[in-house]
This record gives structure tokens, C-alpha cells and sequence, in this order.
């Protein structure tokens, strides 16, 4: 598998068949992205960019750490 992550995808549909961008995600931050339907309902709306602002989370942070982990990036700029 491609191991992607783009800033204006919705996080539910770069998180359903990828247990580590989930984990990814929890370990920036984003702690409510395990909480039992979130990310079925909230992820399918937003994307890296607008759940950094709602967060409050780097989005340079956010990309160093999926580039740490081997990933490519996307629609960051």
C-alpha cells in the first residue's frame, strides 16, 4: 500500500483501511479521532487542514511526522 496523506482528503477516507494513520493522528494529537463514531461522521467532513485549526496543531507539525513515518505528502501548501 502507498503510504499517502493529503492535506485536503478527508481524514475518514485516509484513516479507513490504515490502522497506523490512525494512531498517527492520535499520537499528534488528535484524540478524539478514537472516540467511537468520529471519525465516521466528523472525519468524512474534515480534512488535515481544517482539523489542525479546530485542534489547534501545527500543520508543519502534522506533515513532519507523517514524512518521519515514511509517508508522502500532499496538498500541503
Amino acid at each position: 500500500m502507498e503510504k499517502v496523506v493529503d492535506f485536503e482528503c478527508p481524514i475518514y477516507e485516509m484513516a479507513k483501511d490504515n490502522p497506523e494513520f490512525i494512531q498517527i493522528m492520535y499520537d499528534l494529537g488528535f484524540t478524539k479521532i478514537k472516540i467511537p463514531g468520529m471519525l465516521t461522521s466528523v472525519g468524512r467532513i474534515v480534512n488535515l487542514k481544517k482539523g489542525s485549526r479546530a485542534m489547534g496543531i501545527d500543520l508543519q507539525e502534522i506533515k513532519a511526522k507523517f514524512e518521519a513515518h515514511g509517508y508522502e505528502v500532499k496538498n500541503f501548501g
